[in-house]
């Protein structure tokens, strides 16, 4: 699989493979690969392969965003540029904060700021885990 970075949206991994995936309806998970998956219950379309299964077949379904530090505040980044400039969304708690440091509100409650991706630490992959509730109801 060829990564974006930063990774975000939902992966999916079935067989011990990762694939981006969407959410079907009724508990169901169509997976996305751009390149033959060698596995029957994939299709073959125009724009790649995919198939649709029961989320209780894959071993993780995650929705994953990236997250760093910037001067002290917990940021999600939302892109970086050809030219090293990262996108940040502004995660703490304290709106003060945020604008003293240079982010200005785009939304009620979003506070953005471009800065140069050496400026970023504790680059991260978040994963919020889709199945847990699954999975605590069936323990």
């Amino acid at each position: 699989m060829t990564y974006q970075r930063p990774r975000t949206g939902i992966i999916a991994t079935l067989d011990g493979r990762e694939y981006p995936a969407t959410l079907a309806d009724q508990g169901q998970v169509t997976l996305l690969s751009t390149t033959d998956p060698a596995d029957p219950r994939f299709t073959h379309t125009p724009s790649g392969w995919h198939s649709t299964i029961p989320a209780a077949a894959l071993e993780r379904l995650d929705e994953v965003s990236t997250r760093a530090d910037h001067l002290g505040h917990e940021c999600l980044v939302v892109g970086i540029s050809a030219q090293g400039s990262a996108g940040l969304y502004y995660l703490g708690p304290d709106k003060s904060k945020a604008a003293a440091d240079g982010f200005v509100q785009i939304d009620p409650g979003t506070w953005a700021k471009n800065a140069p991706i050496t400026e970023l630490t504790n680059y991260r992959e978040h994963h919020a885990d889709l199945l847990f509730t699954t999975w605590l109801t069936h323990s």
